[in-house]
């Protein structure tokens, strides 16, 4: 089907087969085949985003009430690295079995990205109900995990240069970047349904959270943009840094989300209804004021929205305190659920998760490294970036003409690297391993 990575017969199968993955199963060899499925959907759903395409996977996701597993399962995954891999870092894991770990993980991403996008449409979002106050308080969490941390600096480090636990560390730290990125544009997307929604969430979203200071305190430390060791420019596009050029001086597309959520936030009706605006939380938003410049307008022009009302915020009369309604409060329940199933339990999973990844056979490990990077490789037509050397990071011109995934500027750097490469590409490209 042109322009499409999955047929529609594909989607229902897959779509309606999801579930919540089990913690203590995360990464067994059965599992690898839910984690493909689940980012072919994902990448066909940012085809349709691109493309405008028909809404045949969100009618389905919608169909079967599966957007709220996709809730339960980026928890879940979220529960695994947060108790579950800091133990298996401390374990003696090989460089070959980094791989599987690296794909639960990665998993996460791709769970939340594809919620990320189903999210983009109101009726997915209202189909949710309660389950949206798992969502909210996952989406804080993750913005939080950024929020009290330094922007990470770009290393250029080969992989192959890397620990495995230092590979792992790396990976994590990126993962950890891109979901709480995400999380700020489906904070928006939560904001825009508030109506469609239980009212409780509205009341924890300003009261519980107090999301507009958590969005403050993300403008004002612009985790889109970082430098490297020796001070370059990069900024943070489609979950990826990547070197920030001359030409790059329209606003980051994390940046206007991370706008766009700000103003959805501040403008909505419910503000104040739910919200006390005091002298400091008055002071911190309009410090926001500084950055709405007219380049920032002009490429952004529901901004002058925002700009006119914390003008007005600055200089009028603070509101009066709202007199908040009596709400029955819901409570996020699976996270905490999952945690005391598990509690005194967390290093047991890493040693019995350790011990699977090394019984697995090179032959277990080459199929799954073989499957997905083939499942992957679709993600160039989605998210497409300028192949650079893997030696010197210059812009390439050819790859390995066995394993078809490093990319060199020139056979010099090619030679330079191989005895790192070897061990990767004969993983890749082993012709035997059948699928």
């Amino acid at each position: 089907m042109e322009g499409h990575i999955l047929e529609n017969s594909e989607i229902e199968i897959y779509v309606s087969s999801i579930c919540p993955s089990k913690v203590n199963e995360l990464g067994l060899l059965s599992w690898f085949e839910c984690h493909k499925r689940l980012h072919l959907l994902y990448q066909e759903a940012l085809l349709v985003t691109i493309n405008g395409a028909n809404e045949t996977i969100k009618e389905v996701f919608l169909l079967h009430g599966k957007v709220k597993v996709l809730v339960l399962e980026a928890i879940t995954v979220s529960v695994w690295r947060h108790n579950v891999f800091p133990h298996l870092c401390n374990l003696k894991i090989s460089k070959e079995k980094v791989f599987p770990i690296f794909t639960v993980l990665y998993h996460e991403v791709t769970a939340f990205g594809l919620l990320e996008s189903l999210c983009f449409h109101s009726d997915c979002v209202e189909s949710l109900q309660d389950t949206a106050v798992e969502l909210l308080d996952y989406c804080v969490s993750n913005i939080l995990q950024i929020v009290n941390r330094e922007v990470p600096k770009v290393l250029h480090e080969k992989l192959a240069d890397l620990s495995a636990q230092e590979e792992l560390t790396h990976h994590k730290s990126n993962i950890v970047h891109n979901l709480a990125i995400k999380a700020i544009c489906v904070i928006r997307y939560l904001a825009e349904a508030f109506e469609l929604l239980p009212l409780s969430i509205t009341s924890r979203f300003y009261n519980n959270h107090d999301i507009p200071m958590l969005l403050c305190k993300v403008i004002e430390m612009a985790p889109w943009f970082t430098t490297d060791m020796d001070g370059k420019p990069y900024h943070f596009v489609d979950g990826n840094w990547r070197k920030r050029e001359r030409a790059d001086e329209a606003i980051n597309k994390s940046e206007g989300q991370a706008w766009l959520s700000v103003r959805q936030v501040l403008l909505d009706q419910r503000l104040l209804q739910h919200y006390e605006i005091n002298d400091y939380r008055r002071q911190q938003l309009c410090k926001l004021i500084r950055h709405l410049h007219d380049d920032m307008l002009d490429q952004l022009s529901p901004l002058v929205e925002l700009k006119h009302f914390l003008c007005q915020l600055s200089m009028a009369n603070l509101p009066s305190p709202p007199s908040r309604p009596l709400i029955l409060e819901l409570v996020a329940e699976y996270r905490d659920r999952l945690l005391r199933k598990f509690a005194n339990k967390w290093e047991q999973l890493a040693v019995r998760h350790a011990d699977t990844i090394r019984d697995y056979e090179d032959s277990h490990i080459r199929s799954i490294a073989k499957g997905l990077s083939e499942t992957y490789k679709t993600l160039d037509l989605v998210e497409p970036e300028p192949a650079k050397c893997s030696s010197c990071g210059d812009p390439a011109v050819s790859r390995c003409s066995r394993c078809k995934s490093e990319w060199y500027c020139g056979r010099e750097c090619q030679v330079k690297m191989w005895n790192k490469h070897k061990s990767l590409c004969t993983l890749l490209s082993d012709q035997s391993v059948t699928l």
